[in-house]
């Protein structure tokens, strides 16, 4: 019941939120004429825009809490783990896990389940440090895999960000090294690769209101949006720009 997802939900600071964007765009859009008759269609490309919006949203709601040096308890980050906040350490297994009937609790197997003691605390020195070998194997990684040697900009520069972050908010409680140091030249990059799916994204919203209602849908009804699926209501017609299969650069 491993969880691949990014994050717990923190209070964002200094950035538009999406939920004031669609609400503009559409805006705009509703003064250019509707149809409410017409049903809008998603599209592979809506799916793709969708979870690199998803991802944006998270890394923005999880940067300040990180970078202030604290983690939230159960917070995932890939490649590292599942942090137990009263245990200052990132585990394999969520807090709570339950199997066999017995729950894992701050590293070990219980009889009995125990309510979270903390919301947030600072990681150990030794959670540090694990976390930095795990940004310097996921640069590794990255590098080799590009033909230029240079980093992609994808959903893992999502996860070296969260990463780096994190040890940037702790740099008095541990002694950085090479993963940290590498990272520190490679931030910048890779926080403007993030900016351009984040305009990408917006730019796409501004120009197909049929992709806002989805999302709104979506979010109302707290299921995933699906190819396929269909909307109603004062949007007008699909554009035939919304078709076709690309992919986000925020896939694995």
């Amino acid at each position: 019941m491993k969880k691949r997802s990014f994050f717990t939900s923190l209070n964002p600071t200094g950035i538009l939120r999406w939920s004031t964007l669609l609400i503009l765009a559409g805006g705009a859009a509703g003064l250019t004429g509707c149809d409410r008759g017409v049903s809008y269609v998603a599209t592979d490309k809506d799916i793709n825009m969708a979870a690199t919006q998803s991802e944006i949203e998270k890394l923005d709601l999880a940067k300040s809490k990180l970078s202030s040096g604290e983690v939230a308890n159960n917070f995932h980050i890939p490649s590292v783990g599942y942090y137990h906040a009263e245990a200052r350490e990132f585990y394999e297994h969520p807090y709570g896990f339950l199997q066999e009937g017995r729950w894992f609790i701050n590293g070990v197997w219980r009889n009995e389940n125990v309510p979270e003691a903390l919301a947030v605390s600072r990681p150990s020195p030794e959670a540090l440090k694990k976390v930095e070998a795990a940004l310097e194997k996921e640069q590794k990684v990255a590098t080799n895999s590009t033909p230029s040697g240079s980093q992609n900009h994808g959903f893992g520069i999502g996860n070296t960000l969260m990463m780096y972050w994190l040890l940037s908010g702790n740099r008095g409680f541990f002694s950085p090294g090479a993963g940290f140091n590498q990272a520190s030249g490679q931030a910048g990059n890779w926080q403007r690769g993030i900016d351009r799916q984040r305009s990408a994204v917006g730019s796409y919203a501004a120009a197909n209101p049929g992709y806002q209602r989805m999302i709104a849908q979506s979010r109302a009804s707290g299921m995933p949006l699906q190819s396929g699926q269909s909307v109603r209501g004062g949007f007008g017609s699909p554009r035939s720009s919304m078709g076709g299969s690309s992919r986000s650069s925020f896939g694995s």
